[in-house]
């Protein structure tokens, strides 16, 4: 219905086909503004829509789209940390990923505290914990890294280790969310990154991932270069220990999930 009136605006005054004259066929002025508007707010219309839609289900496409890989990418962490250890997840997401080594967290007696800034995340978190009958091991915030978070320490004391799971990058300041990290943990405790690095370099890469955040609504960030690690760490006045592929994850000539451990100097 509203193309069929969007229609007849655009073409009123218009002359038949078959009078030959000067303005036959032209839309008059006001018929061609009536049109311009109404097709800008339908696209604006159309256009709002589907970012609503896109955000209501930005947490379950969270999932589709990485949880299968960032959860092997947990059990390699967790699996370093020591029995009873106080662990700030920095990026936890949707805690999917944690939630699917709920038996490690269990075993170990692990203890978590999750923080990141995208609310709808971190409610499809609480609820994922609660559902696996973890409240008591992980709990999660809406709070940046970039807070004041003593606060959220466990008994009042300092965490065992912190863990960016493919979050450090997406930070708008890398160097800093380390220092920051690196304040909340005990003195010489570690702090582990794992991510997919750019092996070589990939201009067609560079350019688009940063755009698939428009297509599906998750934050990929920016292409990050291996090469690029060592100079993020030491910016932060840290060290890299131990800097290994990640078992069982993606590894190839172009790019490579990898584990890092970096420490205070």
């Amino acid at each position: 219905h509203y193309y069929y009136v969007l229609r007849r605006v655009c073409t009123r005054g218009r002359a038949p086909a078959s009078v030959s004259s000067p303005g036959a066929g032209k839309v008059p002025p006001t018929g061609f503004l009536l049109c311009t508007m109404s097709s800008l707010f339908l696209c604006a219309a159309v256009g709002a829509v589907a970012v609503l839609l896109a955000r209501s289900f930005m947490a379950p496409l969270y999932d589709l789209l990485i949880v299968k890989m960032t959860a092997q990418w947990y059990a390699t962490v967790l699996c370093r940390l020591q029995p009873k250890a106080k662990l700030l997840d920095i990026g936890i997401g949707t805690g999917t990923a944690l939630v699917r080594n709920a038996d490690a967290v269990r075993s170990r007696q692990l203890e978590v505290v999750g923080v990141d800034y995208e609310a709808s995340y971190i409610r499809r978190a609480a609820a994922m914990v609660s559902s696996a009958g973890l409240s008591d091991r992980i709990k999660v915030h809406c709070r940046s890294i970039y807070d004041d978070l003593t606060d959220l320490r466990l008994n009042g004391q300092q965490f065992d280790a912190a863990y960016f799971s493919g979050s450090l990058t997406l930070m708008p300041d890398p160097p800093e969310a380390l220092r920051a990290a690196s304040r909340l943990v005990v003195p010489g405790g570690p702090i582990y990154i794992t991510q997919t690095f750019q092996n070589v370099r990939s201009p067609i890469m560079e350019h688009v991932k940063p755009l698939l955040r428009m297509l599906t609504t998750v934050d990929f960030g920016v292409v990050t270069y291996h090469s690029q690690v060592a100079k993020i760490v030491a910016s932060a006045g840290l060290r890299i220990v131990d800097d290994q592929p990640v078992e069982g994850s993606i590894n190839t000539r172009f790019q490579t999930a990898r584990i890092i451990e970096v420490r205070t100097v």
